[in-house]
C-alpha cells in the first residue's frame, strides 16, 4: 500500500498538469455510486472514521458535488438508465448504510439543503430495538475510558481477564471477548445491561451516551419522516447478514427486513446492500426470486452501461478520505488507474 503523504503528491501533481479534468472527459459517461455510513453526534469521527463522519465533511463532499458539475440522481432512475447508460454526464447516486441516528440527525438536513436524493440501506433490527448497537458501542466507551484497565469479571462474572485499554490489540482482543459473549449468551435486553456494565467499569456515563443516542440507529418515525423527505429507504437485511449456505436462510433475512420497511416505504423494496459487501458469487441468482433490482457492494469503481445491477461498485467514502482523495475519485482518475491495473 502506498504511503499516505506520496499519494497526495501524486494527486496534487496529476490534477495541477490537468489530468483530473481529462479523467473527468473520459469517465463523463460513467456513473459514481457514493456510499456512507453514519454521521458523528460529537466525537465518534475520531473514534471510528472509517464509520462515522463529521457533519462538516459531510456537507462539504455535498457541496464540492453541486459546485463541480456532479449532478446527483436517485438509485431508482439510475437502474432503470442501466442497460444504456441513461443518465446525465457524471451523474451520481448517493447511498446510506446501516440507519444510525446521525444520518437522521446530521446528514438528512445537509441533503435537504442541496435538494439531493438519496437512498438508505436499514438493518431493521436496531432500528426496531432501539438500543446501543452492541459491539460499535462497547468499543466507542473502552475507547473514551476514564480507567485504563479493564477487569472484565467487574463486566460479568461469567468472563475474566485483564485488558489495558491504551493497547489497541488489547482493547480490540476484549471487544471481542464481549461481544461473542453477547452474541451467544445475551437477550437484546441482556446485552443492553451488558452494556451498561461495561461503562460502569471503566467510569463512563451510560445515561449520558443514551440520552445522546450515540451508536445507536433512528427510530420507525424517524426513518418514515427521512422516507416523507426523499431519502428512499430500501433492503440491508434484517440482523446485517445474508447468510450464504442457503437460499431460505437468505430469504429470511430479506423477507424479515422486507416486512418491517413497507410500512415506512410504502411500496414494494427491491433495492437491496450487501450486509459488509460479503456475497457469494452463487447468490446472484437468488436475488431476482428475492424481488431485488438490484445490489451495491463496497468494491470500488464506477458502474457503465450494460452492467450487471446486482454488482454494483460505490467509492466508500469516510473520514480517512482527504478533500483531493475524494476528488480524484470523482473525477474518475483514480478509476483509470485501476481499469491499468495499478492501486494506489
Amino acid at each position: 500500500m502506498m504511503k499516505k503523504w506520496l499519494l497526495l503528491v501524486i494527486l496534487r501533481s496529476a490534477r495541477l498538469i490537468g489530468l483530473f479534468a481529462l479523467a473527468r472527459r473520459l469517465t463523463a459517461r460513467d456513473l459514481r455510486i457514493l456510499c456512507y455510513h453514519g454521521a458523528a453526534l460529537r466525537d465518534e469521527h475520531r473514534f471510528s472514521p472509517g464509520l462515522f463522519m463529521s457533519k462538516e465533511t459531510f456537507a462539504a463532499r455535498m457541496r464540492f458535488l453541486m459546485q463541480h458539475g456532479y449532478p446527483v440522481i436517485s438509485l431508482t432512475d439510475a437502474i432503470a438508465g442501466l442497460p444504456e447508460g441513461d443518465w446525465p454526464n457524471r451523474a451520481t447516486v448517493i447511498t446510506i448504510d446501516d440507519g444510525w441516528y446521525g444520518t437522521y440527525r446530521e446528514m438528512a438536513p445537509v441533503l435537504r439543503e442541496q435538494g439531493f436524493p438519496a437512498t438508505l440501506y436499514v438493518a431493521s433490527y436496531y432500528l426496531e430495538k432501539q438500543t446501543q448497537v452492541f459491539n460499535v458501542a462497547a468499543n466507542y466507551v473502552l475507547w473514551r475510558a476514564d480507567r485504563r484497565t479493564l477487569e472484565l469479571a467487574e463486566v460479568t462474572e461469567e468472563l475474566s481477564g485483564s485488558y489495558d485499554l491504551a493497547d489497541a490489540g488489547q482493547r480490540a482482543t476484549a471487544i471481542q471477548r464481549l461481544s461473542d459473549f453477547a452474541d451467544t449468551r445475551c437477550s437484546t435486553e441482556a446485552r443492553q445491561m451488558l452494556f451498561r456494565q461495561i461503562c460502569e467499569a471503566v467510569g463512563v456515563d451510560a445515561d449520558e451516551i443514551e440520552g445522546a443516542r450515540l451508536c445507536a440507529f433512528m427510530s420507525v418515525e424517524e426513518a418514515r419522516e427521512l422516507q416523507a423527505s426523499g431519502i428512499d429507504i430500501q433492503l440491508h437485511s434484517h440482523r446485517h447478514r445474508f447468510p450464504s449456505h442457503s437460499f431460505e436462510a437468505a430469504q429470511a433475512e430479506v423477507e424479515d427486513n422486507r416486512r418491517r420497511l413497507v410500512p415506512i416505504n410504502g411500496t414494494p423494496l427491491q433495492h437491496f446492500c450487501y450486509p459488509s459487501g460479503e456475497y457469494e458469487p452463487h447468490q446472484l441468482a437468488w436475488l431476482p426470486h428475492l424481488g431485488i433490482a438490484s445490489a451495491t457492494t463496497i468494491e470500488a469503481g464506477f458502474t457503465r452501461a450494460g452492467d450487471s445491477p446486482y454488482e454494483l461498485r460505490r467509492f466508500l467514502d469516510s473520514e480517512r478520505v482527504s478533500p483531493i482523495e475524494f476528488e480524484a475519485e470523482m473525477s474518475g482518475f483514480l478509476e483509470l488507474i485501476r481499469r491499468c491495473g495499478y492501486a494506489i
